[in-house]
């Protein structure tokens, strides 16, 4: 990872924490003294929205390490351990709004509705909402897993806060009810979210292959002199792919030729797919059926 990015990756990750301390304790602090169950449930999400920043801002120090003799392919996947730690976050969150909701049933509790609780909570939203689409956006344009992961950690939070203004205007007509079915409600969204980022990390850690191999395969073949192309293997990010294949050139061809059209086919992967990041080419002889 080169200093530039993890720059950049640090202070989005600043940023998005700032932003979701101050989102989180608008949320609690206010929900707590009017005692609206699903506004503090939110706030708890928001909460660990910004402890998740806190854990990609150590990992991402760790992913920037270069590549050395024991890593030879560097620190990246490190990054795919931080987001199942975020998901773990996000699960706890699950228990404590879930608890709470449990709580709520056999306990009435009248929650306070005022207009500033609206007024909290669209403003909340339009944080979020637009802190989700910034981070996402950085996500993509630097290939982090970790902003990917944490947007979609931010961007139940807009869902989130949205059955809370329905929950909110429900109990104003004394509905209190619909208050612990929009927390349960929050929970199983944010239990969705943390399932979609431990499913995408594993999938990264056991190097299950991102890309078709078919596509690859013609891109190599449209080449003068590439007669076969297979074994071909990606692991890796689907914005940082790592790829090794084997193509088959005439027998008769000299080792110097062989080896410029092996790097002729490098280019041209990278150039056609550009989330690919290094290729490995095996170059072997046609045997007479080929």
């Amino acid at each position: 990872m080169s200093q530039n990015r993890l720059r950049q990756i640090r202070r989005v990750l600043w940023i998005t924490l700032a932003l979701n301390f101050l989102v989180a304790l608008a949320k609690l602090i206010y929900g707590y003294f009017t005692e609206s169950l699903s506004m503090m449930a939110d706030g708890y999400h928001s909460l660990l929205d910004g402890t998740s920043n806190i854990i990609g801002l150590v990992a991402v120090g760790f992913a920037a390490k270069p590549a050395d003799d024991n890593h030879p392919y560097g620190h990246r996947k490190i990054e795919a351990i931080a987001a199942i730690l975020i998901s773990g976050m996000m699960f706890l969150s699950c228990y404590e709004i879930l608890s709470k909701a449990y709580f709520r049933l056999s306990h009435t509790v009248t929650p306070e509705v005022t207009l500033w609780s609206f007024l909290i909570m669209l403003g909340t939203m339009t944080i979020n909402l637009g802190v989700s689409r910034y981070e996402h956006r950085e996500g993509e344009r630097l290939s982090s897993q970790i902003l990917t992961a944490d947007s979609a950690h931010t961007a139940t939070d807009f869902y989130a806060s949205l059955s809370v203004m329905i929950a909110l205007g429900a109990a104003y007509f004394q509905l209190f009810w619909l208050d612990i079915a929009a927390a349960i409600l929050i929970a199983l969204l944010v239990g969705y979210s943390g399932y979609k980022i431990v499913w995408e990390s594993i999938h990264i850690l056991i190097d299950t292959a991102p890309l078709d191999p078919e596509p690859i395969a013609q891109i190599a073949l449209k080449i003068p002199g590439v007669q076969h192309c297979h074994h071909i293997r990606t692991r890796g990010h689907s914005k940082a792919i790592y790829m090794d294949l084997n193509i088959h050139v005439d027998p008769k061809m000299n080792i110097q030729s062989a080896h410029e059209l092996s790097h002729q086919v490098i280019q041209n992967i990278k150039d056609k797919m550009p989330e690919v990041i290094d290729v490995v080419v095996h170059t072997e002889p046609a045997t007479p059926h080929e």
